[in-house]
């Protein structure tokens, strides 16, 4: 899916014609920035996904984890809660809406909206509390690469200042946030 999702992005960004600039180390909008249907489209997917991701690190609170996984799960609630925030303020600056439409047949061009399985997360929810940690670390790897290919999407094909800067920023910080899952399963990274 995540490759259907880039695919549908930079075909967008071609149909646009749109250049891609440097990425910018910031994360402040800037006043008069263009945007395109690529950074728009990347930021209302990118917002249902880090949702669906919050409530799925919110599913390791008060589960027997080991102190890493919760240490790590908070920290991505606390960081894709910011980048939330930051996302919606930029789509109602530019007179967007921040929820890409809920209808799924809208998106079957592109792939689908970006998240996980609703039954996998409720599968998660309802886990042992043996076997939870585990495959809460392997659904939320899988997750975490579905941010990645959207941000390199956004990377090839958007012009946006600001959803560049995050876009770099989401790449780096899930690779990174990838490779701890992986060293927690005890998988080379």
């Amino acid at each position: 899916m995540a490759r259907r999702i880039l695919v549908a992005l930079t075909a967008l960004a071609a149909l646009a014609g749109c250049g891609a600039p440097a990425s910018a180390p910031t994360l402040a909008p800037v006043p008069g920035v263009e945007f395109n249907d690529t950074d728009v489209m990347y930021l209302q997917m990118s917002i249902a996904h880090h949702r669906q991701g919050i409530d799925l690190v919110r599913l390791a609170a008060g589960r027997p984890v080991r102190a890493q996984v919760g240490e790590l799960a908070r920290a991505i609630e606390l960081t894709q809660a910011e980048e939330v925030e930051s996302m919606t303020r930029w789509l109602t600056e530019w007179g967007k809406p921040a929820d890409a439409d809920p209808d799924p047949g809208a998106h079957e061009a592109h792939g689908g909206l970006p998240v996980t399985a609703p039954d996998t997360i409720e599968n998660l929810r309802t886990t042992t509390d043996g076997e939870f940690e585990r495959r809460f670390v392997t659904v939320l790897t899988g997750h975490q690469h579905g941010a990645v290919e959207m941000a390199r999407a956004e990377l090839a094909g958007g012009v946006s200042h600001s959803a560049r800067a995050l876009a770099d920023r989401v790449v780096r910080s899930r690779k990174g946030q990838i490779e701890q899952l992986l060293t927690l399963t005890g998988q080379p990274g």
